[in-house]
């Protein structure tokens, strides 16, 4: 591991890697390298690369200067925010936004493009392709912002983007140019916010995986520390052009959602960034959270960090967290046995320590229950309280070698578990 981890409300979920101190991040592998672009607070669109995902080096923006129609058109920005970059062949693409003010929907989504992108020289080759959309303040119901792209099963390019306002959209790109495909044309609406007072959604993010079309976003606030309330859901659909639906199979545009990341301290708020797969077929997560253990500035704790944590599967196909990469687990490397002692998390409370019994019953912290294993398929079962009604039931299944239980109970909240020995330094 990379970080001496502290007491946390479930193990390893503070662990990072070195210099990822960074907001926003977009993360994928070119030519062996991997790459992160990430916001930053006075410049244009920041990179870091690594050859392990664990430790980064930074090289600062990938244009010296914001283009020139940008700076014309908001002439008191500093910075881009929440980049997205997609690998075309040998071309890389940078999509970037940036507003007038936070908090405000005069906004602008452009695109920067490098025909020849060479790991080795990361800096050089970037050129400007302009504006793809914007959003005016006081005229329009949606913010141009959080851009995500994505090649489907067809070949077709898709961008997702949007925050608070109306919601969530996504049109087609033109895939020779990645620029729009039809200007002018209304976009498609994804996703839209509760209604709920502070608790808009932002930071769309699309991915495909055996069958079905995924759209991750991010519901609550951030930039505010350990005071940010960003949690991480997603909805899918079998077609990229129907409406995606959470797990109760509601409408995102109804807001319709599963959950799949939550604070768990010292990890406070994580989401903004992306998905990747691995060459070796392995899904990840790439996202910042608030740190809670540092300070970030004036009287905020919680300093923005980049985290890539595995992501897992469960039979019915939603996405599972996993663990953190960099977490080395201790024990033999296949677990049979699953009796004994076990840090018990659900819906990213306060863990409670629980115990897998010989007889198939679980006792922990003023709970009873029942345990049940079909191949690496675990049920938890609970009474509820005073015997009245259904019980509450966990559907998990076991990964790492039998050391880490991951699933949602009846009513999509996710439950995890980790072996207490497995944890022990």
């Amino acid at each position: 591991p990379l970080q001496v981890e502290t007491p946390s409300a479930f193990p390893f979920d503070g662990l990072v890697g070195k210099n990822v101190e960074v907001h926003d991040p977009s993360v994928l592998e070119f030519g062996g390298t991997y790459l992160c672009f990430h916001t930053s607070g006075n410049s244009f669109c920041e990179m870091r690369t690594s050859k392990d995902l664990e430790t980064w080096k930074s090289h600062g923006p990938i244009l010296s200067r914001a283009p020139e129609w940008l700076r014309k058109q908001i002439p008191q920005q500093r910075s881009t925010w929440a980049p997205a970059a997609i690998k075309v062949g040998s071309t890389l693409r940078v999509y970037y936004c940036a507003s007038e003010r936070f908090g405000a929907n005069g906004s602008v989504i452009g695109l920067v493009e490098n025909q020849n992108f060479d790991p080795e020289r990361p800096l050089v080759g970037w050129q400007d392709k302009g504006k793809l959309l914007e959003s005016k303040a006081g005229v329009d119901n949606f913010n141009a912002i959080d851009p995500d792209v994505f090649v489907d099963r067809e070949g077709r390019h898709w961008m997702a983007y949007g925050s608070y306002w109306g919601g969530l959209f996504m049109v087609e790109l033109d895939a020779k140019t990645g620029l729009l495909k039809s200007p002018g044309s209304p976009p498609k609406h994804v996703a839209s916010n509760t209604g709920e007072r502070g608790n808009p959604l932002e930071a769309p993010v699309l991915s495909y995986h055996d069958g079905y079309y995924y759209l991750y976003v991010v519901y609550g606030l951030a930039a505010q520390g350990v005071r940010s309330t960003y949690r991480m859901m997603v909805g899918r659909s079998k077609s990229i052009t129907d409406p995606f639906v959470g797990f109760d199979g509601k409408p995102m545009t109804e807001g319709g959602h599963t959950d799949v990341l939550k604070s768990s301290p010292p990890m406070f708020a994580p989401g903004g960034g992306n998905i990747f797969q691995q060459k070796d077929g392995k899904w990840m997560f790439a996202y910042h959270f608030y740190d809670g253990r540092k300070h970030w500035n004036r009287d905020v704790w919680g300093r923005p960090t980049m985290q890539i944590r595995d992501v897992l599967w469960a039979k019915d196909g939603w996405p599972l967290p996993g663990l953190p990469n960099g977490v080395d687990l201790k024990g033999p490397k296949r677990t049979v046995n699953i009796e004994g002692d076990w840090i018990h998390q659900a819906d990213f409370a306060n863990s409670v320590t629980i115990k897998l019994s010989k007889e198939g019953k679980v006792q922990g912290e003023g709970r009873a229950g029942s345990w049940s294993l079909k191949g690496d398929a675990l049920t938890l079962t609970w009474p509820r309280p005073l015997g009245e009604g259904e019980p509450f039931v966990d559907q998990l299944q076991l990964a790492y070698d039998g050391r880490y239980y991951v699933g949602r109970n009846r009513a999509g909240a996710i439950i995890r578990g980790i072996r207490r020995d497995a944890t022990t330094r």
